[in-house]
């Protein structure tokens, strides 16, 4: 006794597979999509960001001030007249290094650094031009 007709049986194949071509569809989609999130997803060269320490190696300054998104790091930092300080932005935003008094400051756009030499004993107030909130001092001896 035979259930399927010769025909129906190329009939019930074509549905089975159309049935799948959906899925298959869905299955390439989603392997592209994640391929593209893998290979936009991070840093190829598989490096860390840089650190203050980083930026500021070479620039002789014994004094290095981390500069990061809203907060200059350490807040207070103290040196001697003669050395230099490093201010490094190891943040993603631009910021400013505006001392009180005499000492120049200066823009510091992401991954920049900004080194001054201390030729003076006295207190300085640092602050961010860009951010009000940021604000350090800085003593010199």
């Amino acid at each position: 006794m035979t259930l399927l007709r010769p025909d129906m049986t190329a009939n019930c194949l074509r549905t089975y597979l159309e049935g799948f071509l959906p899925m298959r569809t869905n299955l390439a989609l989603f392997a592209l999509l994640a391929l593209t999130a893998v290979a936009c997803g991070g840093d190829s060269t598989g490096s860390s960001p840089a650190t203050a320490t980083d930026l500021c190696a070479g620039s002789g300054a014994a004094v290095i001030v981390d500069v990061k998104e809203y907060a200059f790091t350490p807040a207070a930092v103290t040196g001697t007249v003669g050395q230099s300080v490093c201010w490094a932005n190891t943040g993603r935003m631009t910021h400013s290094v505006v001392p009180s008094g005499n000492l120049s400051g200066g823009t510091l756009p992401p991954g920049q650094t900004l080194v001054r030499t201390l030729f003076a004993s006295t207190n300085y107030v640092i602050s961010c031009g860009f951010h009000s909130t940021m604000t350090g001092t800085l003593v010199v001896n």
